[in-house]
């Protein structure tokens, strides 16, 4: 069994550097696996760090001549594949030495599964490995493909990613869907570790992940008229419950969009420079959601 590890990346060739020497690091046997970085149109040096692992790596390089977004870069490793098993691995995740060889054994154990392992957030790309990690890195959703396996039939067979999701967030979750419809299950291995770089949240980030947030909430709004019911709403955190919990974890608001940049320039712990983040702009991202939800359900004359 071979698998194809497929890395869509657009813009970011210092975190990919680091993704594929996690990659070159591996224990399983070169020969057992491919590497296919998608290039979504990056205009940094994102080809000459591919270039750079020729040698080290079994990797190809694809560029896609304009940037589309995730779900179609995923498509083309797909369609490019020569692989049995695709591994999702995203640009900004590095893989422990035995991760290849963890997801191998799952689907040699179960030909209809589709491979989960661990995700620890980390702020460091000098030693990602050996520095304490912020905080697990959770996923309720059925495929998350910063760490996931799924054999090549069943991606082709469920029709791969919906290209509309062009924008980040809720391509993989939609995808998990249907590939979970078809029968198949999911086989978490704990082998299989990853570590997820989040660089620490800074004022001077604020605005670029204010509209992160922003992009995840519209793609939201398209998967939920896509999957609607209770399932796909909380999934997407769109139900009164979650905004009460947003609510309180920012004080009732007291630490917002408006003021975030503010509040983390007087924060000196990382950590809890990212939690309050992440409570910020998760309540930004709900607000957004409820208000492009009420706009679309707005009669129109």
């Amino acid at each position: 069994m071979r698998l194809s590890v497929v890395v869509p990346t657009y813009n970011r060739s210092e975190v990919l550097r680091v993704c594929l020497a996690s990659l070159a690091r591996q224990t399983l046997s070169s020969d057992q696996f491919e590497v296919l970085v998608v290039d979504d149109g990056s205009t940094d040096d994102t080809e000459s760090v591919v270039g750079s692992f020729r040698g080290a790596l079994p990797v190809r390089y694809l560029r896609q001549p304009q940037n589309r977004g995730r779900a179609a870069a995923r498509n083309r490793g797909i369609r490019e594949a020569s692989g049995d098993v695709v591994v999702f691995v995203d640009s900004d995740v590095f893989p422990v030495p035995g991760f290849l060889a963890a997801h191998r054994s799952v689907h040699l154990a179960s030909p209809r599964a589709v491979g989960r392992g661990p995700l620890l957030l980390t702020s460091h790309l000098d030693d990602p490995f050996g520095k304490p990690p912020l905080l697990p890195d959770p996923s309720p959703a059925f495929l998350d493909t910063a760490n996931a396996s799924v054999r090549r039939e069943h991606l082709l067979a469920a029709g791969g990613f919906d290209e509309e999701f062009r924008h980040y967030g809720w391509e993989d979750a939609d995808l998990g869907l249907r590939l979970r419809r078809m029968g198949l299950r999911r086989v978490y291995d704990r082998r299989a570790l990853a570590y997820h770089y989040q660089p620490p949240a800074t004022p001077e980030s604020v605005p670029e992940l204010l509209q992160k947030e922003e992009e995840r909430a519209r793609m939201a709004v398209r998967f939920l008229r896509k999957h609607p019911g209770l399932a796909s709403r909380f999934l997407t955190q769109f139900t009164p419950l979650h905004s009460l919990a947003a609510f309180l974890l920012t004080a009732g608001g007291v630490v917002n969009e408006r003021n975030l940049a503010s509040v983390l320039r007087r924060l000196r712990s990382h950590r809890l420079a990212h939690l309050v983040a992440r409570a910020a702009l998760n309540r930004h991202y709900l607000a957004v959601l409820w208000r492009e939800w009420l706009e679309l359900s707005r009669p129109t004359a």
